[in-house]
């Protein structure tokens, strides 16, 4: 037995040991990044105001990439949530490799963000727009259903035909539920609309026709349009929808671009709104350029036979000598008068010049004219009574157009389904590229673009709708007037 051990490094043991343990982790594991990504909202668009042209839809990936992602440095960093792994048959061993692996594909991120109810809503929103104010209340439809069959056991989710049932019958409990007055003037009651959403106040998420909703995702929403002045100076809501021993609800008011918070108490029943000049009222439609023509000359055809017909037979009385019974003055007295009311009988107009359009050759002179007649097409839609939005149209538009235009137009701007309210048209510019005679007679064509961006709220969010359109466009002069008579739009482009 030797006398003396060797030496012995701590420092090395801790060491190797560590090296041990941390050759027991398997190859493929290493550290993860987490990004977090905000709910993604998807694009929507204003169709065309004509023409037949598709928009692209865009695609589901958003343009990324799927190509692997080198692994990052070795760090710790926890995960936010665990994601589930699909299963996969054990792979043979292999002895450990100096190359690096090709890691993973990473998952597609998520076109949406999952939201839970945890707990009553109750939530109202007052949006104020020109012409028109709209009243919406969001419930929970766990609160909903429980006050309208108290005691039946809540499904888990709600099929399309459980959320077409809910919606009927909540349009027949709430149909009293709100009421509105500008100043003292009561205003009509429109027939509330309801729908089943999903989400949370403030962050609503798209819903399919066909779509079921888990109950902890479901909402109630209910919807009142009403007509008023465009520029309201006060405005008086009344809520009377006070279910399962509710006593206050919140309210958030929309108006321009300000808002403001407040409530509607069951003890006051009434909330009041007060402009004091923070929404002007809107502004006047765009001018375009009247058509200057000649006046023709007016020739007053009777006035001037009977003056020549009482001056002839002033002078055969005259030549024959003989005298008016009366005297002269009387003859020359109704001689004059009927002169004066013949002239205005047979007036006859003789066109001394072209009477016709100025011919529009120039892109700077139709510029004039076609961007003032776009804009007021989209201005048109500000009114929401359907008699408005025609009258209003129809100073811009004419023809066969001025029908196409409304209906195309009205579905374009309406949010389909649940989404339910009209894109307010915030800006709008327009160019003009190249004119061109019209084929079809008076007037020209132009190629043109426009920018239209709009805004939309609805369940206490706002979405902008931004949309650049290439068309080809007919202005034809109608009496002093130009008009569109036609328009082809050739491309649509999403922002």
């Amino acid at each position: 037995m030797p006398k003396f051990f060797p030496t012995t490094d701590w420092r090395g043991l801790v060491l190797a040991v560590t090296l041990a343990l941390g050759a027991a982790v398997p190859v493929g594991m290493r550290a993860q990044d987490t990004i977090k990504v905000g709910p993604l909202k998807p694009l929507e668009t204003l169709p065309s105001l004509g023409g037949t042209g598709a928009v692209p839809k865009p695609s589901g990936d958003l343009g990324l990439s799927s190509a692997p992602v080198m692994p990052p440095p070795a760090a710790t960093v926890p995960a936010l949530a665990p994601v589930p792994v699909q299963a996969a048959a054990p792979a043979p061993q292999a002895a450990p490799s100096t190359e690096a692996q090709a890691p993973a594909a990473p998952p597609p991120l998520p076109t949406n963000s999952t939201v839970t109810i945890s707990g009553p809503i109750a939530q109202a929103y007052l949006y104020i727009e020109p012409f028109q104010t709209r009243f919406e209340v969001i419930f929970d439809a766990a609160t909903v259903m429980d006050w309208l069959t108290p005691g039946v056991a809540l499904p888990e989710a709600l099929a399309p035909d459980q959320q077409k049932q809910l919606a009927d019958t909540m349009v027949a409990r709430a149909s009293a539920w709100c009421s509105m007055s500008a100043g003292d003037q009561p205003l009509p009651v429109p027939q509330p609309l309801a729908s089943v959403i999903k989400g949370l106040p403030g962050n609503t998420l798209p819903m399919k026709e066909g779509d079921s909703v888990a109950m902890n995702q479901a909402l109630v929403g209910l919807m009142w349009e009403f007509a008023t002045p465009p520029g309201p100076e006060e405005l008086n809501v009344t809520w009377k929808g006070w279910i399962k021993g509710t006593t206050k609800l919140p309210l958030r008011v929309f108006f321009g671009s300000q808002s403001e918070s407040g409530e509607l108490l069951a003890a006051l029943k009434s909330y009041r709104w007060r402009n004091q000049g923070r929404m002007p009222r809107p502004a006047p439609l765009a001018a375009v350029p009247q058509i200057l023509l000649q006046e023709p000359l007016l020739v007053p055809a009777g006035g001037i036979f009977w003056f020549l017909a009482g001056l002839l037979f002033y002078i055969f009385l005259k030549v024959k000598d003989r005298k008016l019974p009366g005297g002269s003055l009387p003859y020359v007295f109704v001689w004059l008068l009927g002169a004066v009311l013949m002239s205005q009988m047979l007036v006859i107009p003789i066109q001394t010049g072209s009477g016709s359009a100025p011919a529009i050759t120039e892109v700077s002179e139709a510029q004039k004219i076609v961007s003032p007649l776009l804009r007021n097409v989209y201005r048109a839609f500000d009114h929401h009574a359907e008699s408005e939005v025609y009258d209003v149209l129809a100073r811009s538009v004419d023809g066969e157009l001025l029908r196409r235009l409304y209906l195309e137009t009205i579905q374009a701007l309406t949010l389909d389904g649940r989404e339910g309210t009209r894109v307010t048209i915030a800006e709008f510019s327009a160019t003009v590229d190249k004119v061109l005679p019209n084929p079809k007679g008076p007037g020209f064509m132009a190629d043109c673009n426009w920018m239209a961006r709009g805004i939309v709220g609805h369940w206490g969010h706002s979405h902008p709708r931004v949309n650049i359109y290439n068309a080809r466009i007919t202005v034809t002069p109608m009496k002093e007037e130009w008009k569109l008579t036609g328009l082809e739009v050739q491309e649509v482009r999403r922002l």
